[in-house]
């Protein structure tokens, strides 16, 4: 009896042993599978901005970057409205730029939208000659703030290099229109780059997504590019122009680097305009360093004149800055019949001092009402053109 004691004690031992044996060697030999790889999230990629559309005027607050660089648009919202004003919240869209193709008609607004092609075989068209469509690397500054314009070292100036060349015309008097928040919404810029003539001038907003590209769509169909550079209103910060706002009470070096944040999101262009900014342009201690920075980049000052006490033209002029500005806003009123008589108080202003511009948001219903005014425009004596071709041509703003 006690020997087969000892024999069962024996065989159970040895069984623990293999049993403990065995899992060691799994612990040391096993390898745990890779967790699954997360996709990023596209909305990540750039802040959103806090919508504070207002009506569309001379201090409209800036809205949602909505970052449409391409023609397939299916993430963005339905429209609701003939006018498609920018909604308050809007989908992003993956970067697909392309060139104006076959127009296709829009079954939701009537009008076309240019069919996608390869961007390589697209034609760089312009009012004659060619219009430069990619930025001249000579004229970039890489920066923090993104790629700045500068003059070359040839003394070349973007002002001069993207501009489209002058008017053949030279005997009828000058019209400029500047449609500007260009970016801001996918379907409205499309519109506006297929639809208008080439000779008006397109002013991208800041807080658009994919602005190297939608620029150099605008440039390809022939159409000059500004910069948009929100200033500070009246009614700040009720009425906020966003987060690269100028501010009268900000330094001089703070001032200056919002105003790179805002040149550094696009190239390409001949200057800036700014949206909003009634208390900024009339405080000239404040705007003189601002002037002197794009003087020093070789860019265009187009004042849109949110206040009759703007300094901004007349301070351009003193430093040898080429600079225009707005006579009149034509879609304040977003009845056809309205954008219609403000375009032919235009063509009156034109008329009595030789040279006229007119600022604009790229509106379905403005879109048309522009293309109808321009058919017939040299026929009753004027020519519409870039706004380079009106710069310092104006009398002193009053």
């Amino acid at each position: 009896m006690p020997s087969n004691w000892n024999a069962l004690f024996i065989a159970w031992a040895v069984s623990l042993i293999i049993v403990i044996g065995g899992g060691l060697m799994f612990e040391l030999t096993y390898t745990p599978p890779s967790p699954p790889q997360v996709a990023k999230d596209a909305a990540s990629a750039e802040p959103q901005h806090a919508d504070t559309t207002t009506p569309p005027d001379e201090d409209e607050g800036y809205t949602a970057d909505t970052g449409p660089s391409g023609l397939e648009d299916s993430n963005e919202a339905p429209d609701t409205t003939a006018n498609d004003v920018p909604a308050a919240s809007q989908a992003v869209d993956e970067p697909q730029p392309s060139n104006s193709g076959p127009a296709q008609q829009d079954p939701e607004t009537g009008m076309s939208t240019p069919a996608q092609t390869a961007p390589a075989s697209a034609p760089q068209i312009a009012i004659s000659g060619t219009l430069r469509v990619e930025a001249d690397p000579a004229l970039l500054e890489q920066s923090n703030q993104g790629p700045l314009p500068k003059i070359a070292e040839d003394g070349r100036k973007p002002f001069n290099v993207y501009a489209a060349p002058a008017p053949r015309n030279d005997t009828k008097h000058r019209i400029a229109i500047v449609v500007t928040d260009m970016g801001m919404r996918a379907r409205n810029t499309r519109h506006a780059i297929a639809e208008l003539p080439q000779e008006v001038t397109f002013a991208f907003s800041p807080y658009a997504s994919n602005l190297i590209e939608w620029g150099e769509e605008a440039r390809r169909t022939g159409h000059e590019v500004l910069v948009m550079v929100p200033m500070e209103p009246e009614n700040y910060p009720q009425n906020d122009p966003g987060p690269f706002t100028l501010l009268a009470s900000s330094s001089t070096r703070e001032n200056v680097n919002l105003l790179k944040s805002s040149l550094g999101r696009l190239t390409g262009y001949v200057g800036i305009i700014n949206h909003m900014g009634s208390r900024f342009t009339a405080a000239a201690d404040s705007l003189r360093p601002v002037l002197d920075e794009l003087q020093r980049r070789g860019l265009m000052m187009v004042d849109s004149r949110a206040s009759q006490y703007s300094r901004a033209v007349n301070m351009s002029r003193a430093i040898g800055l080429p600079s225009a500005y707005n006579n009149r806003y034509v879609d304040d009123n977003l009845a056809p019949d309205s954008i219609s008589a403000e375009l032919a108080e235009l063509e009156q202003y034109a008329q009595t001092v030789g040279s006229a511009v007119g600022v604009a948001h790229n509106y379905p219903v403005t879109i048309n009402a522009i293309n109808r005014w321009a058919a017939g425009l040299e026929a009753r004596g004027f020519i519409l053109v870039p706004i380079t071709a009106v710069a310092d041509r104006q009398p002193p703003p009053r």
